[in-house]
């Protein structure tokens, strides 16, 4: 199998790293900077626009691994192409953008996958479990972590905020294991930060949600501190709290504390079960299709907005 990488920087290089393992051929790159070392690290030939990348290689998939601002032109570009494609999240920096892409994969029948990898935890089979014998009544979800290094983070036109660029991973984990939900109250700040000058995107925002399910959910963010702190959710259900990392399921109920690593990698297990997809022709392999990302969208979209 051919496939091809659109975007090159720090999640584009561990999807590479995950691909050059999973007995494909990496024929092409996109990019506008670091294309060249790329192409010379994980093979395959750079190109600059990805109509470049079509005309000249054969791709049986690709991985969009860009800027949330930037998506749109290039989900197109490969419906067109008839590529399977997996796209990185969060799918953009607002609602109106994905859902039109929604309308043309939808039409086109392509497999597309969204990378909400936390999904791909292998403890999410025994977390469900546990979710059935002891129902939540709050969930209670933070990401607490710095400001990336990255010049567009900072500013909500091209990165959407922090909770659609990163608390997105709760809020779709939440939607995965609790069904869809209603945004309560949302409330945010915007402080200036010393060592990031022309940041505009909220540094505190808080949330409460209710789920079909029953369940009442508080979520928080903060861009603040010195590096991630906490990024992970928690299920107080009767008698149990449930825990999780991208390192660990931790419990605590009568008999203790409990904990159990997550598993493999789950972006690698996304990345398999995405090309396994391709592979078998099969959409039902994949962790979350296009159309799921939107709803989570959707979602993380409402409360940026009810923040204010």
């Amino acid at each position: 199998m051919k496939v091809a990488l659109v975007g090159t920087g720090y999640i584009a290089g561990r999807h590479a790293a995950a691909l050059t393992g999973a007995g494909v051929e990496i024929v092409g790159h996109v990019g506008r900077s670091g294309v060249d070392e790329a192409a010379a690290r994980w093979g395959g030939r750079a190109y600059r626009d990805t109509a470049g990348l079509l005309a000249e290689e054969e791709v049986d998939a690709a991985w969009i691994c860009v800027p949330p601002a930037a998506h749109g032109e290039i989900e197109r570009a490969l419906v067109e192409a008839g590529v399977p494609f997996y796209v990185e999240k969060p799918i953009g920096t607002d609602v109106d953008g994905p859902r039109r892409i929604e309308a043309v994969v939808r039409e086109s029948g392509l497999i597309v996958e969204a990378g909400y990898y936390w999904r791909g935890m292998e403890v999410i089979p025994e977390l469900r479990r546990m979710l059935v014998e002891t129902p939540p009544h709050l969930v209670r979800a933070a990401w607490h972590g710095l400001v990336p290094p990255v010049p567009w983070w900072r500013v909500e036109a091209d990165s959407g905020g922090q909770v659609v660029e990163q608390a997105t991973h709760l809020f779709d984990l939440a939607r995965f294991l609790l069904g869809e939900a209603e945004v309560l109250h949302s409330v945010g700040r915007r402080s200036a930060l010393v060592d990031h000058p022309g940041l505009d995107v909220a540094t505190v925002s808080a949330a409460t949600l209710a789920f079909e399910s029953g369940v009442v959910g508080v979520f928080t963010a903060t861009c603040v501190l010195h590096g991630t702190v906490d990024a992970g959710i928690e299920f107080h259900c009767e008698g149990r709290k449930l825990t999780l990392t991208n390192k660990a399921l931790r419990w605590e109920d009568a008999d203790g504390s409990h904990e159990v690593p997550v598993g493999r990698d789950p972006l690698v297990v996304a990345d398999e079960r995405f090309l396994s997809a391709v592979r078998e022709r099969d959409p039902s392999r994949i962790l979350c299709d296009y159309s799921d990302a939107v709803r989570t969208q959707e979602l993380c979209c409402r409360v940026r907005e009810m923040a204010g």
